[in-house]
């Protein structure tokens, strides 16, 4: 189980950080854009360019389609500049229907039941109004910190959760409310608050009802996107001492709470969670199943190819997408994708390097776009921005990940499988 969990983090981390599908797919895949306006007797009506989200009735703002996806994380600190020159290629890109960024809850709560959602206002006004057409925002909830935390370090977990015993201890003496990597009583890697226990759920949930109030009413807003589960089972149980806390029960029932919390909180907006592992398979597909039947759509850590699905199989997939196809060897109750939408990512190590290399990977955007079609049915896809200069896990950016590029493949190929989902109001 440490493995599957170390593959999901590790591809994580290289985001932070910086047989074969054949030739008639392909052509199926690729879609002529349509002229940008059809006129009869001297009067113009604009169209939609192939991509572009419909929006569908319902409760739900819906607007389907491709989005950049931000390869930085906004820590407590960090403003928009730290992302503006990504966002900016967002100009001019019109099958690109928005941004998704990655923020953590140290960031949006400075002091307790005190919110600053400033770096998120600022990054949303900009795509209404920075670029040739207005685009939309997904949030997402970076959950935990890839390197060692210090003494004073709220970059992922609010400093007040650290300074209060009533949330539970850490492995470092007098601090409190996370678990992590650690050797003589210090931290040393990979950390993560503790939401598996109910009083620092308690606190994240406060914080999601904030933002919700603040944000759901916006047009703009398409979805809350909350980071794979992996990083808290990891966080809290891969490493020497083990949090006495955690269990796959206790986090389950707590990731189960928090997201009927959010779907109350955003009542217009649709609630990602990206379900990977826990310790053990059952919880993951317990967690898949809950969320079908509760609107919540099914995020994706590790988006492989339809080439390397043709060729390898599903069983390599994480236990909450096998569960949402239909064909986990732990359970479940049969294919989901008919109830519930996906809106997966593509990570760097999906597009760069030698990660994914014993199972065919990397992939070119249209093996992945042929993926999302064909087999994972995905409404929303998350494209890591990549302007071609990064090394990730050993490898420099193949041209057709680089952002001009990938983006014009988008456009071509827009996603197919974009209606209403059965389980939203």
């Amino acid at each position: 189980m440490g493995e599957r969990r170390m593959s999901a983090i590790a591809a994580l981390c290289a985001i932070a950080c910086c047989a074969a599908v054949s030739q008639s797919q392909a052509a199926a895949a690729i879609t002529p854009n349509p002229p940008p306006q059809i006129c009869v007797n001297q009067q113009c009506v604009a169209t939609k360019p192939a991509g572009v989200g419909v929006v569908t009735s319902g409760a739900i703002k819906w607007n389907p389609g491709h989005y950049m996806a931000s390869g930085t994380v906004l820590y407590a600190g960090r403003t928009m500049s730290k992302v503006r020159a990504e966002m900016d290629d967002l100009n001019n890109q019109d099958a690109m229907l928005g941004y998704r960024i990655w923020v953590t809850w140290g960031a949006l709560e400075p002091t307790q039941g005190n919110y600053d959602f400033s770096v998120i206002d600022a990054i949303l006004a900009q795509l209404k109004t920075g670029y040739n057409k207005p685009k939309r925002l997904v949030i997402g909830m970076w959950l935990y910190g890839q390197s060692a935390i210090g003494s004073s370090d709220f970059r992922v977990v609010p400093q007040y959760i650290q300074q209060n015993a009533i949330y539970g201890a850490s492995p470092v003496a007098g601090q409190f409310g996370w678990w992590g990597k650690s050797a003589g009583g210090a931290s040393t890697g990979m950390y993560a608050p503790a939401l598996y226990y109910a009083p620092v759920m308690d606190r994240f949930i406060a914080m999601v009802q904030a933002l919700g109030h603040h944000l759901d009413g916006d047009p703009n807003v398409e979805a809350l996107y909350i980071q794979e589960d992996a990083t808290l089972a990891e966080s809290a149980s891969a490493f020497p001492p083990v949090d006495p806390h955690y269990s796959d029960g206790a986090w389950l029932t707590q990731i189960q709470r928090m997201l009927t919390a959010a779907t109350s909180a955003f009542p217009h907006t649709s609630v990602v969670m990206a379900n990977s592992w826990f310790d053990r398979p059952a919880s993951g597909v317990a967690l898949q199943q809950w969320m079908a039947a509760n609107r919540i759509s099914a995020g994706s850590a590790d988006t492989w190819g339809q080439s390397s699905l043709t060729s390898y199989g599903t069983s390599h997939l994480s236990d909450g997408m096998q569960t949402m196809l239909g064909v986990s060897q732990y359970g479940g109750s049969g294919d989901l994708r008919s109830k519930m939408s996906a809106m997966v990512e593509v990570q760097s190590p999906d597009l760069v390097g030698n990660y994914f290399r014993a199972y065919g990977g990397p992939w070119t955007p249209l093996d992945l776009i042929n993926a999302f079609n064909h087999t994972y049915n995905a409404s929303h896809v998350f494209w890591t921005h990549l302007v071609g200069t990064e090394t990730v896990n050993g490898g420099t950016v193949p041209d057709a990940a680089k952002w001009p590029n990938l983006a014009a493949v988008c456009a071509a190929n827009p996603l197919t499988n974009t209606a209403y989902p059965a389980n939203y109001p």
